[in-house]
This record gives C-alpha cells, sequence and structure tokens, in this order.
C-alpha cells in the first residue's frame, strides 16, 4: 500500500485517478481548490484524505504535505496534475491569463518539488509525475497561454529525471492527447482520438509500474504529433494551418 499524493484532484483526470487508486487500496491525498468537490471524493473512498489549498501557493503546499504525511505517512508518489487551460491565441494577448497559466500549472509544480524532493533525497527514494500534454510538443493555433507552460514541464521534467536518479528517485513525464475533462469541454473544434478520464487514469497507473520516462497516448495520436515535432518550420507550419483551419 503506497501514499499516493494528487494535486488538481476534484475533477477529470485527477478525480479518476484518486478513486481508481484508492479503490487498489491505496493511501491518496487529494488536493484541490473546491473543497464541496473534494469533500465528495472523500466521502466516495475511505482511502481518500482532501485538502483544499491552492498550488499557486507554496505555504498551501507546505502545510498540506505536513499534515498528509502525518496523517498517512510519507509520500510515496505524488503526481502533480493541477492545470489550468484557457484556450488563448497570440491575437489576444491577455498578460493576467498568461500569468495565471504559468502560476498554476508550472510554479504549480514546482511549489510541490520544492517540499517534496528535500525529503526523497534523505530516504533514497520517491516518484514524481507530471502532468504535460502533447500540446507542449509545439506551437499550436489558440494555445499560446498553455502550450508554453506544458513545453516548459517537459524540460523540467527531463531536467529532473538526470538531476534525481542517483538519489534513487523516479521521474516520468504524462503527456496525454485529448481528454474528455472540464477544461476540454470548452473547445469548439473536433478533438481526435479523445479518450475518458478514465481511460486516461487506467493509463497513467499502467505507465508509472514501469520504467519509461514518458507515459503517453492515446499511441496514433501521439506518434502524428511526435512526428510534426521534428518537422522543419517550412513543414510543420502550412501543415498544421492546414489541420487546424
Amino acid at each position: 500500500m503506497s501514499h499516493y499524493f494528487i494535486t488538481g484532484a476534484s475533477s477529470g483526470i485527477g478525480q479518476a485517478l484518486a478513486l481508481a487508486l484508492s479503490s487498489d487500496g491505496h493511501h491518496v491525498t487529494a488536493v484541490a481548490r473546491r473543497l464541496e468537490r473534494l469533500q465528495k471524493l472523500q466521502t466516495d473512498s475511505p482511502n481518500i484524505n482532501s485538502f483544499a489549498g491552492d498550488v499557486s501557493n507554496l505555504s498551501d503546499m507546505q502545510n498540506i504535505i505536513e499534515e498528509c504525511s502525518r496523517h498517512s505517512g510519507p509520500i510515496d508518489c505524488a503526481i502533480l496534475n493541477a492545470g489550468k487551460y484557457v484556450p488563448l491565441g497570440g491575437a489576444d494577448i491577455n498578460s493576467s491569463e498568461f500569468y495565471d497559466h504559468m502560476m498554476v500549472n508550472y510554479m504549480g509544480v514546482v511549489h510541490v518539488l520544492d517540499c517534496l524532493i528535500p525529503a526523497f533525497k534523505s530516504t533514497g527514494s520517491g516518484h514524481i509525475a507530471i502532468m504535460g500534454s502533447t500540446a507542449g510538443y509545439r506551437g499550436l493555433p489558440r494555445s499560446a497561454a498553455y502550450g508554453p507552460t506544458k513545453a516548459a514541464l517537459a524540460n523540467l521534467a527531463e531536467a529532473l529525471y538526470l538531476d534525481l536518479e542517483p538519489y534513487g528517485i523516479k521521474v516520468q513525464m504524462i503527456s496525454p492527447g485529448f481528454v474528455e475533462t472540464e477544461a476540454t469541454a470548452v473547445n469548439d473544434f473536433k478533438m481526435p482520438q479523445i479518450i475518458s478520464a478514465h481511460t486516461a487514469a487506467t493509463k497513467i497507473i499502467k505507465g508509472l509500474n514501469r520504467n519509461q520516462f514518458e507515459i503517453c497516448f492515446p499511441a496514433g495520436f501521439v506518434w502524428v504529433m511526435k512526428l510534426l515535432s521534428v518537422l522543419p518550420h517550412a513543414l510543420y507550419t502550412p501543415i498544421i494551418k492546414w489541420i487546424t483551419k
């Protein structure tokens, strides 16, 4: 039985992960801002212990990690899933939205790492899984606020993998395609190979038990995105314009 720490657990992939892992008998600390959602989640499973907090606030994360560690023991695996997504293109720059995306999606991960890595280093163990996105592979239309945060997380995860492996700390990057969540519900375009949050959680849990660095799905969509990501700009740009017109 392990102790999983999950941010962004009040809905979507985070909620599905919390329910699936708790049903397998694991202790789950579920973190999100929406207290009423968390309370329902905790009611649904006795193995879930919920805490309301904002990942963009370092003090919130420090307090929650200290309290949940007293309650459920040291954290074995942190799934850093909290995220913000607002479709926003470069023609509609809104510095406040860009700042919020970076504070939640990127600094929200860094704040948890700030609290966790010293403890993981002291024990010579630990597992960190960072929620990225295939949207971070390369620039996409209407993803000017969101995509760069996921690209930054991919770079961060690779650096962490190299720096933390000598300490016995496992680092993985999760890169899903389109998943049915509150966030993607705002999209007004066709989302290819979209999957349910439950299916995404099942794939993530399988990936967490393996040793590959990146957990990415669905396979067909991911390989198309990976191929596009290595094309020269002169080819990539007209293809993306044609796909998304």
